[in-house]
């Protein structure tokens, strides 16, 4: 787990005020009729805040057209899979997990090392492990649009939950680079 400690810039092609999903993109694992559904119905992009999906994967062209029957084509953007994330990660209001279920979810932990909340789905193993619930993020029943919806629009538009959540999110995952550091010696030391 890499903890940055430069704040990068803005990357040119992010849009000005966004929520991100970053991973594969892959329906039957991470449920994009969910992510999208929810979002249309948050109605967060009135007031200017898109959602950016970054990755690649066999659902893509699912997706777009998920976009274009929700009329999101002005709303979404996706790019391609970046080898340097953090930037994008580091510059959204939140990132947002919809997955069907999660071994150990890195990308909640990446969001959280680097100080931005996530809004995630109670889905099997992972989330609610990592993820305080009004501290660090917002956790919400699995397949419930309603309550994705109104995740997404609390975290995109309530200032104070925002905050706070931002603010405890880094020392929230810090005990994680700990433990995986702990083990890189003993492996280390047996070999």
């Amino acid at each position: 787990i890499v903890f940055p400690e430069i704040q990068y810039e803005k990357p040119g092609d992010a849009p000005e005020k966004y929520l991100l999903f970053f991973g594969r993109l892959e329906e039957e694992v991470k449920n994009f009729t969910l992510l999208l559904n929810a979002f249309a119905s948050s109605k967060v992009y009135e007031n200017g805040t898109q959602l950016l999906l970054i990755g690649d994967g066999s659902s893509k062209e699912f997706i777009l057209a998920k976009i274009a029957e929700l009329k999101l084509e002005d709303s979404v953007k996706i790019l391609p899979f970046q080898t340097h994330i953090t930037p994008y990660i580091q510059h959204a209001r939140c990132t947002v997990l919809t997955s069907y279920f999660e071994g150990f979810p890195m990308t909640i932990v990446e969001s959280l090392a680097a100080g931005i909340p996530v809004v995630s789905v109670d889905c099997a193993t992972g989330p609610n492990e990592i993820i305080q619930n009004m501290d660090t993020g917002l956790l919400v029943k699995n397949h419930n649009v309603a309550a994705l919806a109104n995740a997404l629009n609390s975290m995109a538009t309530d200032e104070k939950l925002y905050q706070t959540c931002k603010n405890n999110a880094k020392k929230s995952v810090e005990h994680l680079s700990l433990t995986i550091l702990a083990q890189q010696w003993q492996q280390v030391i047996e070999a």
